[in-house]
């Protein structure tokens, strides 16, 4: 499936970005993302017991995606999409 630039309509070529030369990257082979959207959860409390209760009542945790991008071969523009599957 071919992807379009929603700026000028050309065509995207997949990609990614990486953290190259930061402790613990060591591939930049483009199989796994290494740039991460967070959507931050409920923080967690830093007294023991009420960290335990918020893990019992199952509140919301940060939700990790991996970040897919795009270049646009025609004008250079980027487009990220953040795509559900990764783990951390």
């Amino acid at each position: 499936m071919s992807k379009t630039c929603s700026k000028c309509g050309g065509k995207l070529e997949a990609g990614f970005a990486t953290a190259q030369g930061l402790i613990g990257v060591t591939d930049t082979d483009g199989r796994n993302p290494h740039l991460v959207f967070v959507v931050l959860g409920n923080a967690t409390s830093s007294n023991l017991i009420a960290a335990f209760q918020q893990g019992i009542a199952d509140e919301p945790t940060n939700r990790v995606y991996g970040i897919q991008g795009y270049r646009c071969s025609d004008c250079g523009a980027l487009e990220l999409y953040a795509n559900d599957g990764f783990a951390v």
